[in-house]
């Protein structure tokens, strides 16, 4: 993944941000449908949404990437446990103007803490075809979105730490934020802001 930082990312963190994709996917939450970039740790990485901006920013400049072939299965690695049981899809897209074919897999459980999970064989499509068009989007473009994306259009992701200690921070919505003097702090929780939030407010 592009970064534009030396933060350097574990598993864990790209599970995060594998979760929040999900969440992209099927929610129909505004605030989480304009991410277009996440901040992890510091990190700012691509969202689903942002890169399906920049798919949409080649398009419109004559580069449209079409689906040229599409397979979902649903395996059961092991026939009587549904705990194994995966969709699989293998997505492959195409650059209309270069030809340039790219192929993204992924899979996605059938069960969702123990539940049948709904939406598991979109997450699974999606999922592939986000990997597919990653490797047909230039580094430059994305490090250019991860520099310039503000921070209204960035979903910072807490880790597991974070979750587990009380934020210092302001989580206010931007409605009831009220943002001191020196551009620091918020009078309506009385927490500081985060640096990011702070640095780009002082940008203004």
């Amino acid at each position: 993944m592009s970064n534009e930082t030396n933060v350097v990312l574990s598993k864990k963190d790209f599970e995060f941000m594998d979760k929040a994709d999900s969440n992209q996917i099927i929610s129909a939450d505004d605030d989480l449908k304009k991410a277009l970039v996440y901040d992890i740790r510091g990190s700012k990485q691509i969202t689903l949404i942002g890169l399906k901006f920049l798919i949409l920013k080649m398009s419109q400049s004559g580069q449209p990437i079409t689906i040229c072939n599409s397979e979902t299965t649903l395996d059961k690695d092991d026939p009587a446990n549904e705990n194994k049981w995966f969709w699989r899809s293998t997505i492959k897209v195409k650059n209309e103007k270069s030809r340039l074919e790219t192929e993204g897999v992924s899979e996605s459980p059938y069960l969702d803490s123990g539940n049948y999970d709904k939406f598991g064989k979109i997450k699974s499509a999606s999922k592939a075809e986000r990997n597919a068009w990653r490797k047909q989007v230039p580094e430059l473009e994305i490090l250019e979105l991860l520099k310039n994306t503000k921070f209204d259009r960035t979903q910072t992701i807490k880790t597991e730490n974070q979750q587990q200690s009380q934020s210092k921070y302001c989580t206010c919505t931007l409605d009831k934020r009220e943002v001191t003097d020196d551009k620091k702090g918020c009078r309506n929780c009385h927490k500081s802001l985060s640096p990011l939030v702070a640095e780009e407010l002082s940008k203004k």
